[in-house]
């Protein structure tokens, strides 16, 4: 069990015990956070299967030069023999990130540095400011670097090299080295890892959204983070930053994994017709096909609630289903009529010493149902007092009846199940009847079921 599984560069980590997988021999992912299932190959061809807790995808960006011929800001400068002037031209296409700013500056200072008696100009539509992109813009300055701001049209390179640039007080032509900063792209592949991991890709081809909002390598299932050059331009801006704090944001997550949300999402495999539409809606990547039962089934962990799932289901196979924690700390459990037991119970001394029972108030013992019995019956040791109204008191008419019906059908499918008798009991009381309530659940508590 790794805790995190990297799909693309590796980042180490002293606490975090991790692996790397090629994005090109990703084959399949199943699960959740703290659960996730990888299916890969290895470097031999060999199918292998990996259970991690967190998935980061960091796959580098492809750097595209915009034109053919030129030097990126990422290449060795020219040897200054070959060139009368040195021109660096950023945002030819389209506005360069600002880690492109940072590059360009700091070549365009070296080369200064380097040819003194060769002029380098900067052409630039955006200079875009991060760490010490001010301070490298006010050192080429006095360098004697000429900067010169540019918007599309009055700038034209033309197929043999030469740069002409008009303004409304200016007008050259320069011939000379051009550097240009290259085009940051997504990788190739990278939308067939998003589709194995069940991620929603940008409308620019990277595997997030921008959003200055939320932390910046979240992705939107819960447990996956997206990296560097997965993540689009902006992230190569902090890249040791990001990278350090989604570590330990993992190391932290690990140590207590909790549910999102208090209620869960679940898909009845009777009705589920594996159409996959609450697949492909689902922006948390928290549903998946369950083998076993041949149906959809929803990731308790990956949900976030949204209920988009419930909303496009075409079958209704979807439902919300609240979780009582109060049943799993506790099997004894009574449900009180509030015209009759409860007013008993309000009236009755001692009542500290049931402090271990879990007492609910119900409008009518009618207005329990079977699906409501079999819920608080989850536990082997789970048993279940439900006490009504005598037939003549009930203000729901028949509702006693129906409870008593009810709670015998219950008891006879778990005794042809095998599953124990006698773990739901019904019992008729007044308001009066503080004593009788106190002997019937002193009874109950001690595994007396002839109340």
């Amino acid at each position: 069990m790794y805790d995190v599984v990297f799909i693309g560069d590796l980042i180490e980590s002293p606490t975090l015990k991790s692996l790397k997988v090629d994005p090109e021999l990703l084959l399949r992912c199943r699960g959740e956070i703290g659960d996730f299932h990888l299916t890969y190959k290895d470097g031999d061809g060999k199918v292998r299967e990996v259970k991690t807790g967190t998935i980061v995808v960091n796959i580098t960006a492809e750097r595209e030069k915009p034109l053919p011929g030129v030097l990126s800001f990422e290449d060795d400068l020219p040897e200054g023999k070959e060139v009368d002037c040195l021109i660096f031209i950023q945002d030819y296409q389209t506005i360069s990130p600002a880690i492109m700013s940072n590059r360009g500056l700091k070549m365009a200072i070296s080369a200064a540095k380097k040819f003194p008696e060769i002029q380098v100009y900067y052409f630039y539509r955006s200079m875009r400011f991060i760490k010490d992109n001010d301070r490298l813009f006010e050192e080429a300055r006095r360098l004697g670097i000429l900067f010169l701001k540019y918007e599309k049209g009055n700038l034209v390179i033309s197929a043999a090299g030469e740069v002409s640039y008009n303004r409304e007080d200016i007008s050259l032509r320069l011939e000379g080295k051009i550097l240009m900063a290259p085009e940051i792209k997504p990788a190739e592949g990278l939308e067939r890892v998003a589709r194995i991991l069940n991620l929603e890709m940008g409308p620019a081809g990277f595997l997030q959204v921008e959003n200055v909002y939320l932390q910046s390598t979240l992705s939107g299932r819960r447990g996956v983070y997206i990296l560097g050059g997965s993540r689009g331009p902006t992230a190569y801006s902090n890249l040791v930053e990001e990278a350090e704090y989604t570590l330990n944001e993992i190391g932290f997550l690990l140590q207590d994994i909790k549910p999102l949300v208090n209620d869960r999402r679940e898909v009845d495999d009777q009705k589920c017709i594996l159409c996959y539409t609450c697949y492909r809606i689902c922006p948390h990547g928290a549903i998946e096909r369950d083998e076993e039962l041949d149906a959809m089934k929803v990731l308790n962990l990956a949900c976030q609630g949204c209920n988009a799932c419930i909303s496009h289901c075409p079958a209704s196979a979807i439902s919300i289903v609240e979780d009582n924690n109060e049943l799993i700390e506790t099997g004894l459990r009574v449900l009180m009529c509030e015209n009759s037991a409860r007013t008993a119970w309000e009236r009755m001394a001692g009542k500290d010493r049931f402090s271990d029972l879990k007492i609910e108030t119900i409008p009518c013992a009618g207005s329990i149902k079977k699906e409501d019995i079999y819920h608080y019956l989850r536990n082997s040791a789970d048993r279940l007092l439900i006490l009504g109204c005598f037939e003549e008191s009930c203000k729901h008419l028949s509702g006693d009846r129906k409870a008593y019906r009810i709670v015998n059908e219950v008891n006879e499918r778990l005794k042809v199940l095998n599953l124990g008798e006698n773990r739901v009991i019904f019992k008729r009381l007044a308001p009066r009847m503080e004593e009788d309530l106190a002997g019937l659940l002193s009874r109950w508590k001690e595994g007396n079921c002839n109340l």
